[in-house]
This record gives structure tokens, sequence and C-alpha cells, in this order.
């Protein structure tokens, strides 16, 4: 990956390599040649400032200095480990002292919050006698490179390891599948701190030596006119955007210099697919991937006929995923371990260098996850032949108990733990509901000892990120369970239905 920033700068050390657009202030211009220089200056520090082996943690926000502390973690072969900048204190010290790391960086734009745990990223560090940073070629490609819980800003105990081999995958099969260039500008949309906002909005491009537009902040009143002005070729947007883009801008009309968006994190929905095409006249192509997999999977192609988007995108009743990128290996697998054949539906499963390591401390758990040789991903699908002979990939639903909320995932699992951990709280439960416009919502059912909701809900306020809040409450009695002790959330989800919590 190193190696394709060295090439960029040298070839083009005066082209633009990321337009940082702040929420407040000018905007910015980070070059090729730059980004190599004080990427370099930054990972000679980070040798002499880590004993050989150490990881360090980053807080990054989606900004420059977050950039060049990715790209020097990187040629340093320091491992990085992600934090989310808006996790509460108290959560990140916990997710530190399961995995610790040698230094904790942070971007200058994330607030203070974190100044006890984190210094700022320096700006441009001395290093006296220092030498270089470590050669491109001393990083071995089985090195760890990034670590990412494995839903965005929750399951601390559950890190996935992403080593240098598997984020180069996938920013060749991204490069490839979408025909990325150096003639190409493509806009980001989810925050860098997450595994689609690093790999599609940073990595990938990077690698190809395109242009990337990277908005501090996503917001749909702000939204067309960085597009207008910025005049992106791809652009990633989640559908809880979406939804809003369709409210606050229905009139807007993208310019012609847009070929498409990317959506991921979430689902689309064939609703919600056929409006915004409708609306702006520009395809979206759907992905599918996780953290465990560098991000992308499947995507659904960019080069296709209208009748055959049509059929894989505009009229089926799950809009498809897409196709499976390029050095990868997707199958759908019955329990048994069957390879099952066409819409039969079954476990998605995936093979390949972009597919992570393992999990962080815990092999029982990687073992599992990699039971016959794939990476088991708890999501159900089946695979269809379309028009044009490819096998495309539908999402049919999840045995993971997650929820997609604003393109964020949550689990679930966690979100009841630290209920349990609330001293008044003697049994909990979450359950993921359909929400028109962040995709899902979380409705909490407790059973209490004591006190009462309002001072459940203030002490969650403190442990979880916001995302992670529920946005419905149920007191029970007592949480409905199976006689071996498994929650009943499918009677859970009943209820909430009935109670129009939804």
């Amino acid at each position: 990956m190193i190696a394709s920033l060295i090439h960029w700068a040298r070839v083009q050390p005066g082209r633009a390599c990321v337009t940082w657009c702040p929420a407040d202030g000018e905007i910015e211009v980070l070059t090729y040649g730059e980004l190599d220089r004080r990427s370099g200056r930054l990972a000679a520090w980070l040798v002499t400032e880590l004993d050989q082996g150490a990881a360090m943690a980053l807080m990054p926000g989606n900004d420059i200095p977050s950039v060049v502390a990715i790209f020097a973690a990187l040629r340093s072969g320091v491992p990085c480990l992600l934090l989310g900048p808006r996790d509460p204190v108290p959560r990140l010290r916990a997710i530190l002292r399961e995995h610790p790391v040698g230094k904790v960086l942070r971007s200058p734009f994330v607030g203070t919050r974190a100044a006890g745990l984190a210094e700022v990223i320096p700006a441009d560090p001395e290093t006296p006698g220092a030498g270089p940073a470590r050669a491109v070629h001393a990083v071995p490609a089985s090195r760890q490179a990034f670590m990412f819980g494995t839903s965005g800003s929750m399951a601390a105990s559950k890190i996935v390891v992403q080593s240098h081999r598997a984020l180069t995958s996938n920013a060749e099969a991204v490069r490839h599948h979408h025909s990325l260039d150096r003639e190409t500008v493509l806009m980001g949309g989810l925050p860098i701190h997450h595994v689609n906002g690093m790999h599609f909005t940073l990595i990938a491009p990077v690698h190809a030596g395109a242009h990337v537009v990277l908005p501090q902040e996503l917001s749909p009143f702000t939204y067309p006119g960085l597009v207008d002005t910025h005049r992106p070729h791809i652009a990633s947007v989640v559908p809880p955007v979406f939804e809003a883009l369709l409210i606050t801008a229905s009139s807007w009309r993208p310019p012609s210099s847009l070929r498409y968006f990317v959506s991921a994190a979430a689902p689309l929905t064939r609703s919600l697919i056929t409006r915004v095409v409708a609306a702006y006249g520009v395809r979206v192509l759907q992905g599918y991937g996780l953290s465990e997999t560098t991000n992308f999977s499947t995507t659904v192609p960019a080069k296709l006929s209208d009748a055959v988007y049509r059929v894989v995108a505009l009229e089926a009743k799950i809009p498809s995923v897409g196709v499976a990128l390029h050095g990868n290996d997707v199958e759908i697998i019955a329990p048994d371990g069957t390879v099952l054949g066409e819409r039969q539906q079954g476990e998605i499963c995936m093979r390949g260098h972009n597919v992570m390591d393992g999990y962080a401390g815990q092999p029982e758990l990687t073992a599992e996850a990699f039971s016959g040789g794939w990476f088991h991903s708890d999501d159900l699908g089946y695979w269809a032949e379309g028009p044009d002979g490819r096998r495309y990939f539908y999402i049919t639903g999840r045995s993971k108990n997650v929820a997609n909320i604003r393109g964020e995932t949550v689990a679930l699992e966690e979100i009841e733990r630290t209920l349990l951990s609330i001293d008044v709280v003697a049994d909990a439960a979450c359950v993921a509901m359909p929400h028109p416009r962040w995709g899902e919502q979380i409705i909490a059912f407790v059973a209490l000892r004591g006190g009462d909701l309002a001072e459940v809900r203030a002490n969650l306020a403190g442990l979880l990120p916001a995302v992670a809040l529920p946005s419905g409450w149920r007191q029970l009695d007592a949480i409905p369970r199976t006689v071996t002790g498994k929650l009943r959330r499918r009677h859970l989800a009943e209820v909430a239905v009935a109670e129009g919590q939804m």
C-alpha cells in the first residue's frame, strides 16, 4: 500500500490527494508529495517513540492530520487500533485495557473530551538522529496493519486484525471494480474510523492515485453544495443520508460528472433505491462486506446495461448487493458445510486475501469464524444468475444480533451487557426494529430491581455512544427467556410491533 503512495508521490507530487472540507473554515488540499513527506516524518517519529512490536491507537476525524497519521502507521509497520472519537471515555479505557498499546493519538479536530487519554497527532515532529522511516519493503505483507471493532463503535472485546496484505488486496479489488485511476474524484461518506470510511474513502483511492474529497461531516443540507463544488465521479452515501436528502433536496440535480453513488453499511430497500434513482437520475450501486473482510466482498458492477440494472436493483424484491469483487470468493453455505446452488438460502461465506487474520486475543472465536475453511459472516442470503450471466448476491436476513443505525452497526448484546452493569437493572434485552429514516432503531426491555427508567437511561448515556442508545423503552416484570436461558427476541419484537414501537 505504501509502495502505491510512494509511486504516486513521485509521478504526481503536486496533484491533489485529499481535499478536506471542514465544517467551518477554508478548504484545504493535501497533495501526494505532501502526504508522502508528512507521513514519512511522522512514521520516523513513531519508530523512535514506540518499542519494537508495540501498537498504537488512533482516534481519527475526517481531516488531514488523521489521514497523515494513518499512512504514517502503515509505512512504519506499527499496528493501529482505530477508536471512535465520540465514544465515552470509560468505554475507550475499557478497550485499551483489553488491547494495550504504546501510544494513543487523536485528531486535533475531535474535541478535548479524551485529552487525558490521548495526545494530539504531532503536526511535523522533529526526530533528531532517527534516520528515515522504515523502508516500504521492511513491512511484511503479513504484518498487522489495522484493528477495528467488529461492529463499528461497538464490541470492545471483538477486535478484527487486518494485515497489510488484506488492505492491499481490498484496495486492488475496489480499484479494479470501479476502474479507479488518477483522473477519478471520489467523495467520502463515512467516518474514517469505520472500515468503509477507511478503505473505500481513503485506502483504495490512494492506491489508485485518485483524488479524495473528504467532508469533515455529512449533512443533507450541505451535501448538494459539496457535490456541485467538487464534482466527484463517485460518491459514497449511506441509506439514512439518502432518506434525508429526498426531504431536504428533492429538487436538486447532481452534476453530470457524477457517475453513481455507492451505498453500504446498511441495507437498501427497493423503495429507497427507486426513489433516489427517480429523483436524481443517478444509479446507486449497493455493496456488502464486513470489518472481517476489509470492507467490500460484493458490489453491483459499475458498467451495466439499463435492462440488467433494472432487474438486479430496481425491480428485485430485495435489491442485490452485487457480484463478488476481484480476488474474493463468496459462496452460500448450508449449516452442514454444503455449498448451495442458485436461489438456495444459506449463510454468506467468504475467503481470500482480503479476509482478516482473526480476532485479537480470541483464538476460539477465530477458529469458529473460519470453520470449514471459509469465513462465516452470520448473514443469510442467496445468489441468482443475472441477465448478464453473473452471480448476483441478495441478503435476506441476519443471524447476528446487530442493528444498522444511520449507517453504523451496533451490537445488541453489548448494549445488554452494559445495561446489566447498572445496579438497578435485573435483566435486559434489546431488539432492532425498522425505522423510516435511520434504517433501524433499538428498543430496550428492562426488568428493574429498584430505581426507574430515567435513571437507567441517564446511566447508559454515559457508557455508550449516542448511536447505540435505545430510542424506545419498556419496563417488564421479567424478560422472556427460553428454558435454556436464551432471550426470546422474536417475541419481544412482536411486542414492540404490537405497541407501535417501530
